[in-house]
């Protein structure tokens, strides 16, 4: 008996692996042909979908809505939310709001100019801050500045540059860099005082590449660290500069200053 059992089971387990292998052979024939590519592809976007839908789904309640519904933080989104559903939606001959295609397009639109000019707003924004609170606590006027060599460093941003020192005879150590630069600081304090906006052309040209010995209106300290460190320069608003002669330079005083010495000397002011 134990012979017709045994071939019996053979045949059953010869059996069971041919179905097997046939069974792999169709799934590896589904698999490559276009049938079974495409069911791949469905299965994994469905899977994606579901990952992202639940990702949102989870930021949406733990950090979206809690950040909006904060009462101060999310008042600009609240208000986006009203000015988006006062403008975009209409009522229809029913007195019902629907959506109108043409004004949602239209605040689409409007969001987007929007959104590109933010980052100029707030940095203009922060310079206006920064400028107003730095013109407030180390304003300067009339200081005397021997200046030379005004250039243009930034093209651009109408950015220019002013170097010199506290005195005709400079050294590395009493040498300072001026900033001269547009912004909404300077521009109200020009329109104040001048009457007009503020022109770093025209504040530059008045410092002539020669030695000039200027009266200086501007804010900012004069720390080296933070000039180097940090590119916190001082500013100038506005200069009033006579160029000063060979002579003057040569001999490291000015001819006024020279004036005022000679007429003081004992020696000179003894007649023979």
């Amino acid at each position: 008996m134990s012979g017709p059992n045994e071939d019996l089971l053979r045949k059953a387990q010869k059996l069971k692996e041919q179905s097997d292998a046939a069974k792999k052979a169709l799934n590896r024939k589904y698999k490559n042909s276009t049938a079974g590519k495409a069911h791949r592809h469905i299965d994994d976007m469905r899977q994606t979908y579901a990952a992202v839908t639940g990702t949102v789904g989870w930021l949406y309640d733990n950090v979206i809505e809690p950040f909006i519904k904060h009462p101060w933080v999310g008042a600009p989104f609240r208000l986006y939310a009203d000015i988006w559903h006062a403008y975009a939606y209409v009522e229809d001959k029913d007195g019902d709001e629907v959506f109108s295609k043409r004004r949602g397009g239209i605040m689409v639109l409007a969001t987007l100019v929007f959104l590109w000019m933010l980052p100029s707003f707030l940095a203009g924004t922060a310079e206006f801050i920064i400028d107003t609170s730095r013109m407030a606590t180390s304003w300067k006027e009339k200081e005397v500045w021997y200046l030379g060599k005004s250039q243009e460093i930034d093209p651009e941003g109408n950015v220019f540059s002013a170097q010199g020192c506290e005195s005709i005879q400079c050294s590395d150590q009493t040498s300072i860099y001026f900033r001269i630069k547009p912004s909404l600081a300077h521009h109200l304090w020009s329109l104040y005082n001048n009457g007009n906006i503020f022109f770093p052309d025209f504040v530059a040209a008045g410092i002539q590449n020669d030695i000039n010995k200027c009266t200086v209106t501007g804010y900012g300290v004069r720390w080296k660290f933070l000039v180097r460190n940090w590119d916190v320069y001082p500013q100038i608003l506005s200069v009033d500069c006579v160029p000063l002669t060979e002579t003057e330079i040569m001999g490291g005083v000015p001819e006024e200053e020279a004036g005022v010495d000679e007429a003081v000397n004992p020696e000179e002011a003894v007649t023979p």
